[in-house]
Parts: C-alpha cells; sequence; structure tokens
C-alpha cells in the first residue's frame, strides 16, 4: 500500500493520506478543515462527490442507491482511497 493524494474541488486544496487511514482522519491529521461528525457513514456531514479514482470501504454492509452510484457519492469519513483522488466538496 502506498500514500495516496487527494485533491478537494473547487477549493484546489490538496493533501496526502497513509495507508489505512480514511479521507477525514488524513485531513484531520493534516489541519484541514473537512466537514464531519459521526466518523461512522451515518449523518452525511462528510458526503462529497468522487470525480476521479477510487475508493473502498472496506468490509463494511455498506448499501448505495444506483442514483447515489452514479453520483459517485463518497462518505469521506469511512472511505479509504485506492487511488489518488478528485473530490467535489463544497463545504471546505
Amino acid at each position: 500500500m502506498k500514500t495516496v493524494q487527494v485533491k478537494l474541488k473547487p477549493s484546489e486544496i490538496t493533501f496526502e493520506v497513509e495507508p489505512l487511514e480514511t479521507i477525514v482522519e488524513a485531513a484531520l491529521r493534516q489541519n484541514i478543515d473537512f466537514p464531519y461528525s459521526c466518523m461512522q457513514g451515518t449523518c452525511d456531514s462528510c458526503v462529497c462527490n468522487l470525480l476521479e479514482g477510487k475508493v473502498s470501504y472496506g468490509d463494511l454492509p455498506f448499501i448505495f442507491t444506483d442514483e447515489e452510484k452514479a453520483s459517485g457519492m463518497t462518505f469521506a469519513c469511512i472511505a479509504y482511497p485506492l487511488t489518488d483522488i478528485v473530490l467535489y466538496q463544497p463545504k471546505v
């Protein structure tokens, strides 16, 4: 596993995510203001759209509707980037 880069749109903020670290964990570790609350993927405070790249939710039994999958909906608090990614996060 390797370190990957996250780029946030429209802010153009970029940061690195270490292996086995979620997007929100990495942002907070680097003092980046990223909206979150529950850290369990249930409150939707951290929801953003995945524009490029791939993420994993590990073995979590997480279900998206077809529309959510098509939109790239991502819960950053429980998402582990597998590649460099670009996220649309208007709240940052």
